[in-house]
């Protein structure tokens, strides 16, 4: 698995951040890899791939998305996110849900493909004119993007799930009047039936392509410091190594073996990798 040089326009060719991704199969019950990602300029879906560490240029994306496995069919939805992604971004247009959905909808799909959905996580960043580093986080489902700041020891989420104990959480904030804190989101050791997902892509094979909603996505701006990291992976990583068990990153790290001892932990798991999994680690210069 190779990545291409990003040739995107940039004023300061200089390279911002080193990134690094890692996909792997797992132990998946139906034996389908339905996890796809963006890097930098191209999109992939492969059974097992690292990626060189390879320096990237403002602008530039990355995201993950993952097929939702009640459809055996689910691997179309998240490489048509992907494909969706590359060109948008290859194009210059804002890569948000509206515009994916619409572009994974225009070629009509066969009818047993119809209901087959997916997930996103994605961050776009870019430097400001005053060297600084924006970054925008989106995120449609239970994909997640996680940040490290210099010098912590603690990954933070930066998304929320859109699932059903998330909803159930904000309902009852409001009925009581109160504010949810961040921390009470994405809670460990609940109902499966609770993570049902809310929001994500799906495939339709309608004559009224465009009729049907775009999922409700999520988008908020980040600023990023020289050497913070960003993950960005689909639930076949967080869920069977929560972000507190990973590892730090320092300038000294290697980002390929960190994320190979990320996959080795997902498979020595209690629950010894039963789902696809995708991560991609940037750290910023």
């Amino acid at each position: 698995m190779t990545a291409s040089p990003n040739n995107r326009p940039s004023q300061n060719p200089r390279s911002i951040a080193q990134a690094c991704a890692i996909t792997f199969l797992g132990n998946a019950s139906n034996n389908l890899q339905q996890d796809a990602f963006f890097f930098l300029d191209n999109w992939y879906q492969e059974n097992l791939g690292v990626m060189a560490v390879t320096p990237v240029v403002s602008p530039f994306c990355l995201a993950v998305s993952d097929g939702v496995a009640s459809s055996n069919y689910s691997q179309h939805c998240s490489r048509a996110v992907v494909k969706a992604i590359r060109r948008l971004w290859n194009d210059q247009k804002s890569i948000c849900s509206d515009n994916i959905h619409q572009l994974i909808n225009q070629t009509k799909h066969s009818s047993k493909r119809h209901g087959a959905a997916a997930t996103l996580a994605m961050v776009a960043c870019e430097l400001n004119s005053d060297g600084t580093i924006k970054a925008v986080i989106t995120h449609v489902g239970d994909s997640r993007v996680y940040q490290l700041s210099k010098g912590a020891s603690q990954w933070q989420c930066l998304t929320r799930d859109h699932n059903l104990l998330n909803e159930l959480i904000d309902q009852q904030a409001q009925e009581q009047g109160r504010k949810v804190e961040f921390s009470d989101y994405n809670r460990e050791g609940m109902a499966g039936s609770l993570y049902s997902i809310t929001e994500c892509f799906a495939l339709t094979a309608d004559d009224g392509l465009l009729s049907s909603e775009a999922p409700e996505g999520n988008s908020c701006t980040i600023d990023v410091n020289s050497g913070d990291c960003i993950v960005v992976c689909t639930d076949g990583i967080h869920d069977l190594v929560p972000s507190h068990e990973w590892q730090p990153v320092s300038t000294e790290t290697d980002l390929q073996k960190w994320l190979i001892a990320l996959k080795d932990q997902v498979y020595d798991s209690e629950g010894n990798a039963y789902d696809n999994g995708t991560a991609i680690l940037v750290r910023f210069d």
